[in-house]
């Protein structure tokens, strides 16, 4: 307890300080402070306030002692152990999904701040998502929210935080299954035109377009990716961090596991100009990101890469896409040129074949030729199993063709090279 005066503006103020000790509160203390105008410094009249506050804190911290800590605490609490968990290596979650996480439930759970967290039943929860839904939210995001409530509930029954319920709110509160809509990608010319005219009309994100498309690395891994990755003898790419810019800081990748990338031709000729670009610049001083393989445009380093791409493929009349879909493109052209699923999630870095099938069908190479052997117009009983054969040992590969030819934008000129 403490009380200090002081003089602000030409007028004596007192501040008052207590602090009650109280384990269901962040820090282990419930501490008020209280600022008084024209109460001397050791008063009766400031020690009597400084007794009320002490008794109202005193209450507070035995109605937490009796029912737990209230909802803003309880979230405070658990960030605060999650981080814990999470700086020692025991959390499966990243550090960017954790903090996500955190700053949307004090967005959204912000009116059960100062109820306790045993208070909160699951017509609470049931309210607070037809809240989300009517402002919008997907029902991903509204099964992401009830997953991040069971969490922090869980945390509080099981460190004691909440007392006098053993039951989880979120338990019987359901929400639309979230079905996976089939996700536009872009066809093996759209690649090509990509390709092309980027390298016409936006030279600086060609090269970031092709590694997207030949490597299936990912934003953050393209961005932090280094010339020391690169194994120019062996011709393969070493995947081994990926840059956060909410974090401003480079970590491992998503899996937390290193991979290796072979370099196709096409990607080779790139490699070797953007080294002889590089190497040239930095002979002359000129060089603004050393050790670095990709150039950054600004765009880029802001975050807007995903805004960027859509708009361009719009431009020149293909289906628009966000950049990381230009990932999705890699698996499913690997996939229609016969190259195995495993091999494709060991290059592409995917643990989850979940996940990876989701690829395999947009690539459509389990579903071609499925349905061949049905013919019922044979008379024959021996055709249709020589046609079962036939399917069964047929290999099918994506067909060739150039891209298409580059005509002039008239929504803008080509750039000096």
């Amino acid at each position: 307890m403490a009380q200090k005066d002081f003089i602000k503006d030409g007028i004596q103020k007192l501040i008052i300080y207590i602090a009650v000790n109280c384990k269901e509160y962040p820090g282990g203390k419930i501490q008020r402070k209280k600022t008084v105008t024209g109460i001397a410094k050791g008063s009766p009249k400031a020690n009597a306030i400084e007794r009320e506050m002490i008794r109202e804190t005193e209450r507070e911290a035995a109605q937490r002692e009796a029912v737990g800590t209230n909802w803003e605490a309880l979230v405070g609490l658990y960030e605060l152990w999650a981080r814990d968990e999470e700086k020692n290596g025991r959390w499966v979650q990243s550090k960017q999904t954790l903090f996500d996480a955190v700053r949307s439930l004090h967005n959204w759970t912000n009116d059960w701040y100062k109820l306790p967290a045993a208070n909160i039943t699951a017509t609470d929860v049931t309210k607070l998502f037809h809240r989300m839904r009517a402002a919008g939210v997907s029902e991903t995001t509204i099964g992401k929210m009830r997953g991040d409530i069971r969490k922090v509930f869980e945390f509080g029954l099981l460190f004691d935080h909440i007392r006098g319920v053993r039951n989880n709110p979120t338990n019987g509160v359901t929400i639309k299954s979230r079905k996976r809509m089939r996700t536009e990608i872009l066809s093996e010319d759209e690649i090509k035109k990509l390709l092309s005219y980027a390298k016409s009309y936006e030279p600086s994100w060609h090269p970031i377009y092709a590694f997207a498309v030949y490597t299936g690395c990912r934003n953050g891994e393209l961005y932090s990716l280094k010339w020391s990755d690169i194994d120019f003898q062996e011709r393969l790419i070493t995947v081994q961090r990926s840059y956060n810019k909410m974090f401003n800081e480079e970590k491992c990748t998503k899996t937390g596991e290193w991979r290796r990338v072979s370099i196709c031709d096409p990607l080779w000729e790139i490699v070797l100009e953007l080294k002889r670009n590089h190497d040239h610049d930095l002979e002359r001083g000129a060089c603004k990101y050393p050790g670095y393989v990709l150039p950054r445009p600004g765009v880029w380093q802001n975050g807007e890469q995903a805004r960027k791409l859509r708009e361009f493929c719009e431009e020149i009349g293909i289906t628009p896409i966000c950049f990381h879909t230009l990932r999705a493109c890699f698996a499913t052209e690997l996939l229609r040129r016969g190259v195995d699923v495993p091999s494709v999630m060991r290059v592409g870095g995917w643990k989850s074949l979940k996940t990876m099938m989701h690829y395999v069908r947009l690539s459509g190479m389990a579903d071609k030729g499925i349905t061949d052997p049905l013919d019922y117009r044979s008379e024959d009983p021996q055709a249709t199993n020589r046609k079962l054969l036939s399917a069964v040992g047929e290999s099918f590969r994506s067909g060739g063709g150039m891209g298409a030819e580059i005509i002039p934008l008239p929504t803008r000129k080509l750039p000096h090279r």
